[in-house]
């Protein structure tokens, strides 16, 4: 999955128009992933990966936790998004 794919599940799933996504992403190349993080009162945030698993963490976690947790393998089922 390249970025633009990446970018175009994002909005999918949290509901929001690629061209957000962008403006409030960043590459997390370590992870070959993306991070993305709405910056509204209760935004959420949002890791994508190559692979096409995904993260998903309310605005009360850090982006370290949400980092952290990505990395030790913890995923959000996409079915959950529904």
């Amino acid at each position: 999955m390249n970025k633009n794919e990446q970018i175009a599940l994002a909005a999918e799933l949290l509901k929001i128009s690629e061209e957000e996504i962008k403006n409030n992403c960043k590459d997390l190349e370590a992870l070959k992933a993306i991070y993305i993080s709405i910056p509204v009162k209760g935004g959420p945030s949002l890791i994508v990966s190559e692979d096409g698993s995904v993260l998903y963490a309310a605005s009360s976690v850090s982006p370290a936790e949400h980092v952290e947790a990505f990395i030790n393998g913890i995923r959000t089922p996409l079915e959950s998004f529904s």
